[in-house]
């Protein structure tokens, strides 16, 4: 077995292999994608041309970089690079929400910043993730005309010069080290990352921006959350900030519909703080009684499940991709929280309707021990902030009332 190459010699991912001729002088459209065959097996010389050479540097964050524990050299490098940064969904945690040059999240439920960022610079730096297809939808196009360099456990699932280490924090200090203070700091502005624009939906019950807005002011610092499956995920991962000295955990992958709960409770377990899953009505139904086990052990989560009464992905692609002809995804009408209630009483269960009611029920459920469960109403027909649903035909129509039978 041939002997595995130090991950310090192979620390840095841009050096010597394109031209040292100013980024700005290269023509954008005649760009050409760098070969994986170029890259050496060592990395020799001055890494200067990573901040010198190659003009405006896009930074995309993944979640390895949480489980490294390497956030501060991340900010750190973003600084000495002068450079504007993203994160994955799984990675929302690992970006100060005020980091100047923030653009907020990658994806089929992110920023349309990020986008724009990749069209204007000139080199992107994967730190920490694949890109898998939940966290690169919409992506593609621009990444395919922009110079990628990559850094992390795995070799990323776009094409990049990526350069493996199993000490992503040591590889971003040593890099942070090399480069060295910005010799011309580059200002960069904070600011909120541009929304993606929803059609204001004409629905009943509370509308996701709203009650991810109550979730978030009455969150304490150091919270983790754990966002689900479903248009209630895509929700909380457009829309919900972290909060300060807390986890943000999501699944992109397949299988991952009532994960939640489960991982909650473990999660609760190990750091004992107040957790919050966020799920919706369909992950209720597949884990959902892992609730009973936080009950028998007092574990602190707040279970916030929002019940549209449908599988609401399910009946939006119904309705986009098939122009609402038929739907095989709407439930007859269920009370989640007066169920879970009269299946384990005393445990505090509560079915809110309008933004006051959520901060209530928060704040009643904010001193307790142990578990508690909120209900948000809300109405399958409300389109997510999603990419891939909001066509420019508009949102589809509906094809049932919530109360009318499944077909």
């Amino acid at each position: 077995m041939p002997r595995p190459v130090a991950a310090d010699r192979r620390y840095c991912c841009c050096r010597r292999t394109f031209s040292r001729r100013s980024a700005s002088s290269r023509n954008r459209t005649e760009r050409t994608r760098p070969r994986r065959t170029l890259l050496p097996r060592t990395w020799r010389g001055s890494p200067r041309p990573l901040r010198d050479d190659y003009g405006r540097i896009t930074v995309i964050a993944g979640d390895e970089v949480a489980r490294a524990g390497a956030r501060g050299e991340l900010a750190e490098l973003a600084h000495v690079l002068g450079a504007r940064i993203a994160v994955t969904p799984d990675a929302k945690d690992v970006l100060d929400p005020a980091a100047p040059g923030r653009l907020g999240i990658t994806g089929a439920m992110g920023n349309p910043d990020v986008i724009d960022a990749l069209r204007d610079c000139d080199l992107c730096l994967l730190v920490g993730t694949r890109l898998p297809v939940m966290a690169r939808g919409g992506l593609d196009a621009a990444l395919e005309k922009t110079l990628v360099y990559s850094v992390g456990s795995a070799t990323p699932y776009v094409q990049a010069r990526h350069v493996p280490t199993r000490d992503l924090r040591a590889t971003l200090r040593r890099l942070v080290t090399e480069i060295g203070p910005p010799a011309s700091p580059v200002p960069l502005v904070p600011g909120d990352p541009t929304l993606i624009d929803v059609p204001r939906p004409d629905t009943s019950g509370m509308r996701y921006t709203d009650a991810v807005t109550a979730l978030a002011a009455a969150m304490p610092d150091g919270a983790d959350v754990f966002a689900d499956a479903g248009n209630t995920g895509a929700a909380v991962v457009h829309h919900l900030p972290v909060s300060t000295g807390g986890r943000f955990v999501v699944a992109l992958g397949m299988g991952g519909m009532g994960y939640t709960f489960g991982a909650a409770i473990g999660s609760a377990f190990s750091r004992g703080r107040r957790t919050f899953v966020i799920a919706g009505d369909g992950a209720f139904y597949a884990h959902g009684l892992e609730i009973h086990t936080a009950v028998e052990y007092a574990v602190p989560v707040t279970f916030v499940v929002f019940n549209n009464n449908a599988h609401a992905m399910c009946l939006t692609r119904e309705q986009v991709y098939f122009e609402g002809a038929y739907t095989y995804s709407r439930f007859r009408p269920a009370r989640i929280a007066a169920g879970v209630g009269a299946l384990l009483p005393g445990l505090p269960c509560h079915t809110v309707d309008t933004t006051a009611d959520l901060a209530h029920a928060l704040r009643s459920t904010a001193a307790s021990t142990g578990p508690a469960v909120i209900e948000v109403v809300c109405d399958a027909d409300e389109l997510p902030p999603f990419l891939p649903f909001l066509p420019a035909r508009g949102a589809a129509q509906k094809t049932e009332t919530r109360e009318g039978a499944r077909r």
